[in-house]
């Protein structure tokens, strides 16, 4: 069976000088997310976005194959037989992690309240936080779960509104979480969606030391001036310099040495080009630290009109570029390349997976509750729905047969397998969602390569494509 390249070889357009001397081109296997040096000869023949050498007038072709090579290329995946189907593949494996999930991740919102006031938030609050009786049927939720020996761990994310503005009840229920996964004997693990306004070190060391909160993620919109400015509390008053000081606490603290924190900018018009001031505030503030990671996220629709202060695709394509160097000048910590497969795109894909709302709904996608028009599409109540049973079948928790179908582009696409079709929900309302990732990865692999040391040798090859597929 002759070989071809695999539609998941994704190769830079440069070619560097590698510090052994070798001149190399780095290449992206997306089904496995790991990244090869490839000599030239090499990479001309992953190259899909280049034309296929043709044969001379003698019908010889120039270079000859080497077989051990293609052999070595088989074998980690970046050439593959010439009739298989990679994208079948690809959705196969989906579809079994969907359905046999070995975690159940329960996504809580226990408050319905948010203290900030943030222009592109899509949802609407309310002052409402979870009732004793949802409480205890989640819990009970949860204990079954535990002890079903259908999982290995338990994840619990707290998402809002705030969830701090629930302080108390995100405390009791973790209690009790911990406690049936402890007794069952299987692993449990939490991380905390917060914007960091209500964080101190008390707080810090019970999430941390008895809710078991290992992660928390917190939203900064850019140097304190655009993030007061975009993201303001509801009581008025700026938080960037509060939030930092904490997180840098935190980062001081020998009792957290185990706490992780992310650090998101939900980056729109009115912060995109601020990368550099962001990038140096944190890292005066301490922040370029292992145990701190980095990332933009483009600003998008909940159901909402965000087309004032969103970012083109493209445009937003390259202004992450900046971003990412920005980072890399002052030490912050960031993924420059996706680590491996994403095979579960979300909480909607998969029925281990759920999300509770401060009234006691249950939807499928963190993007329902508190969202206009959306509310609606929950699949019941936590103290109705049977305690033993998953969560019933959402909107789009047939994703992956979607894309099977070729009703988005997504089977195509040469980042398939590192991103899964990103989301649903806003294939569905008509927005593609495709990642920045989609449009820069061939410059991020420039920016890795550079990063192990390498030279530029000259300018990028003009014939290469733009995208990866």
């Amino acid at each position: 069976m002759p070989l071809r390249p695999s539609r998941y070889a994704v190769v830079g357009r440069t070619e560097f000088r590698h510090p052994s001397g070798r001149v190399v081109r780095p290449v992206l296997h997306t089904a496995t997310g790991r990244v090869f040096l490839a000599d030239p000869a090499t990479a001309a023949r992953l190259d899909t976005s280049q034309p296929p050498v043709q044969a001379g007038p003698d019908g010889t072709i120039a270079e000859q194959v080497d077989p051990v090579r293609e052999q070595q290329l088989a074998a980690v995946g970046l050439l593959v037989d010439a009739d298989r189907d990679e994208a079948a593949e690809t959705l196969a494996a989906s579809r079994a992690a969907a359905r046999d999930h070995r975690v159940r991740n329960t996504i809580v919102m226990p408050s319905a309240y948010c203290n900030m006031g943030c222009g592109y938030c899509g949802q609407q609050h309310e002052r409402r936080t979870v009732s004793g009786v949802h409480r205890a049927a989640l819990a009970a939720r949860i204990d079954r779960a535990a002890h079903s020996g259908r999982y290995d761990a338990l994840n619990v994310r707290w998402f809002g509104g705030e969830p701090l503005m629930a302080f108390a009840v995100l405390r009791d229920l973790s209690r009790s979480f911990v406690a049936s996964a402890d007794a069952a004997g299987v692993r449990y693990a939490a991380k905390l969606v917060t914007n960091g306004v209500l964080l101190d070190a008390r707080k810090l060391h019970t999430l941390h030391q008895q809710c078991r909160v290992g992660l928390i993620e917190i939203t900064l919109d850019g140097p304190a001036e655009a993030h007061d400015a975009s993201r303001p509390l509801k009581r008025g008053g700026g938080s960037f310099h509060r939030i930092l000081a904490t997180v840098a606490a935190a980062l001081a603290d020998s009792e957290l040495v185990d706490l992780r924190f992310i650090v998101r900018t939900n980056v729109g018009l009115h912060n995109a080009g601020l990368a550099e001031p962001f990038a140096a505030e944190l890292a005066a503030a301490g922040l370029a630290h292992d145990r701190v990671a980095c990332y933009p996220a483009p600003v998008h629709s909940w159901g909402n009109d965000v087309s004032a202060v969103a970012v083109a695709r493209r445009e937003m394509a390259a202004a992450e570029l900046a971003w990412f160097r920005a980072y890399r000048r002052h030490g912050l910590r960031f993924s420059l390349l996706p680590s491996g497969p994403r095979q579960v795109v979300c909480a909607a894909t998969t029925r281990h997976s759920e999300v509770v709302g401060a009234d006691g709904r249950v939807y499928s996608c963190t993007e329902q509750p508190l969202v206009p028009g959306h509310t609606g599409q929950d699949l019941g109540s936590i103290s109705t729905l049977d305690a033993d049973a998953l969560r019933p079948v959402g909107a789009f928790d047939d994703w992956y047969d979607t894309v099977a179908a070729g009703e988005t582009p997504c089977r195509g696409c040469a980042i398939l397998p590192v991103c899964g079709g990103a989301c649903p929900k806003l294939w569905r309302e008509g927005a593609p969602p495709c990642p920045p990732l989609r449009d820069n990865v061939r410059e991020r692999l420039d920016l890795y390569a550079a990063d192990a040391g390498c030279v530029p040798l000259h300018e990028a090859h003009p014939a290469a494509g733009a995208q990866p597929d």
